[in-house]
């Protein structure tokens, strides 16, 4: 009994989310049942491992702050933007990824080298997942088209592959602190919101049926019709390449653009 005691594996099933994977990771090493006998998952899984205990993790926000204070002061801001940014990517092992990561850098004399350990395979994917998601919070920071709404806020619709709210909600927060605005992830059914003056929010289970009954006001439909006219104008049918065109913008940026509203409806 004994042995397979020491064979049995706990493995923590956390929300898809940097609070949840950091709750997660102030679990497993809160269970001290030793590194190698605990693994991370982001959600649930049917098809369940033999030797293998199952414990759901909901988030907890004061485990997740515990945890992220140690990160920026042990691992520091470049290792915690890593963390951050490949949370939001779709992969099935990133979860225990950036716990073995947070591991091996609180073993290290100097966290900070932890960023830079990329022939670690844990940091490694980590690294990789941080790129990508990185590369499409970018792209979005570009892509996002806001309209002013009849009572005055500034709104947008995405539909990412990859979980950017959380990414690109301080860019245009530092770009528009003096508006309310809203970007409504569809996708995910949540909504980066920022009162005026103030720090944005994430909300959680908004139904795109309830922000569908908003209209747009008199003046962002003015400009909008005036916006597609420039549009047209500047386009010289004679030069237009699609295939350089979708380098620089691909079709799944602009369903949401204003631009391209006319080639939609057609």
């Amino acid at each position: 009994m004994s042995s397979c005691h020491c064979l049995m594996i706990r493995v923590f099933q956390c929300e898809d989310t940097l609070t949840g994977i950091l709750t997660g990771v102030y679990d497993a090493w809160d269970s001290r049942l030793g590194h190698e006998h605990v693994r991370l998952e982001t959600g649930a899984y049917e098809d369940m491992e033999l030797f293998c205990e199952y414990v759901q993790v909901p988030p907890d926000l004061d485990k997740a702050g515990k945890v992220l204070r140690t990160i920026r002061t042990r691992l520091g801001e470049e290792a915690y933007e890593m963390i951050a940014y490949a949370s939001a990517c779709p992969h099935t092992r990133k979860a225990d990824a950036i716990y073995r990561m947070i591991v091996l850098g609180l073993r290290l004399p100097d966290g900070r080298e932890i960023s830079r350990m990329l022939t670690q395979p844990d940091v490694q994917l980590v690294f990789e997942l941080r790129r990508k998601a990185w590369h499409i919070a970018h792209r979005y920071m570009g892509f996002v088209r806001f309209q002013e709404l009849g009572n005055g806020v500034l709104f947008s619709k995405i539909d990412a592959e990859v979980d950017v709210l959380a990414l690109i909600a301080p860019h245009f927060a530092d770009r528009l602190p003096l508006e309310n605005w809203m970007i409504y992830d569809r996708r995910r059914q949540k909504a980066a919101v920022h009162p005026a003056q103030k720090g944005w929010v994430i909300l959680e289970e908004v139904e795109e049926k309830v922000l569908s009954e908003f209209e747009n006001s008199e003046k962002e439909t003015y400009y909008d019709g005036l916006w597609k006219v420039f549009h047209r104008a500047v386009g010289i049918a004679s030069r237009s390449n699609e295939r350089l065109q979708m380098s620089f913008l691909p079709k799944k940026f602009r369903h949401f653009m204003n631009e391209f509203a006319d080639s939609r409806e057609s």
